[in-house]
């Protein structure tokens, strides 16, 4: 949020310039008024904010942006429900990234960085965009094409970059803010990323459920009392039917199950109405696919 009042209010400039006058006495005042027009920006409220990426910190942004006044654009195909609850229902849902670059003033980025997003906001991005644009990144400094948000800044396409990772070529670069990794910089914010990762890390030891992680889906399953066998495994056709048939040539049910994907990764949990299937497991082990078994008892 600081970010979106800086980049449209050229508030360090401002300050920069400010810091020139000492010496000027009783000058300073008339100089002050006499100059701030060089400064002029425009305000946020009533302009388009697209924010892509809705996990935690994307729902935040745009909830708080929402509340100040500002049109609020959504997109993330990964959407978690949970996710979705904690979104107002003022954020209007974009369908797509062509939507967000063609009609927002501000792009807000939260994804993270792997091949697929390296790079993506480039100067075919750039292109699509309203003249103007300005982009904020607190998520990784890859995501953005350096070399092509220096060109799109020289020529006005884009107004402004504000980014939390600066890199040597964007330093000292008209219209770029680069802030020193300074977002989660606070005793509030280390105790509380420590606490979330040992309750994350025991919700997954203890009851299999696995939240935030990179390169698997977030999957809940609420506890019950009946033996759990947790399954990673390849996203690939028939996983399912060959681990369920499994547990059914050995006559035992599944009492409740829960299935996600993403990408080549998918995680299922069962909870198995035996208290003996071992052999069902080594079964499941050798199928084509599996890469890892876990039960908890």
């Amino acid at each position: 949020m600081a970010g979106l009042l800086l980049c449209s209010r050229k508030v360090i400039p401002a300050i920069n310039w400010a810091l020139t006058l000492k010496g000027k006495g009783e000058e300073v005042g008339k100089l002050v008024e006499k100059g701030k027009g060089a400064f002029v920006g425009p305000e946020i409220q009533g302009k388009k904010l697209g924010v892509i990426g809705l996990g935690a910190i994307g729902i935040q942004v745009a909830n708080a942006a929402n509340r100040l006044g500002m049109n609020v654009y959504g997109y993330d195909p990964y959407i978690s429900v949970d996710a979705a609850w904690n979104l107002s229902r003022d954020i209007f849902h974009a369908q797509s990234l062509k939507v967000i670059f063609a009609e927002c003033d501000y792009i807000s980025l939260h994804l993270p960085l792997n091949k697929d997003t390296s790079g993506f906001i480039n100067k075919e991005a750039f292109a699509q965009m309203k003249d103007g644009a300005r982009i904020l990144n607190f998520s990784r400094a890859a995501l953005v094409n350096d070399a092509d948000i220096v060109e799109a800044l020289d020529s006005g396409r884009v107004a402004a970059y504000v980014v939390d990772f600066p890199t040597d070529e964007i330093l000292g670069v008209e219209g770029v803010i680069a802030i020193p990794h300074l977002g989660a910089s606070t005793p509030e914010s280390e105790d509380n990323c420590a606490t979330m990762a040992a309750r994350q890390l025991i919700d997954f030891l203890e009851n299999g459920n696995i939240c935030n992680s990179v390169n698997l889906p977030d999957v809940e399953m609420p506890y019950s009392d009946y033996p759990r066998v947790c399954i990673v495994h390849r996203n690939i056709p028939n996983m399912l039917t060959q681990i369920a048939g499994l547990f059914a040539k050995a006559n035992i049910n599944i009492e409740n199950m829960q299935n996600r994907s993403k990408k080549d990764y998918a995680y299922t949990m069962m909870d198995i109405v035996s208290d003996s299937f071992d052999e069902v497991v080594k079964e499941i082990e050798a199928v084509d696919g599996i890469i890892r078994v876990r039960v908890i008892k």
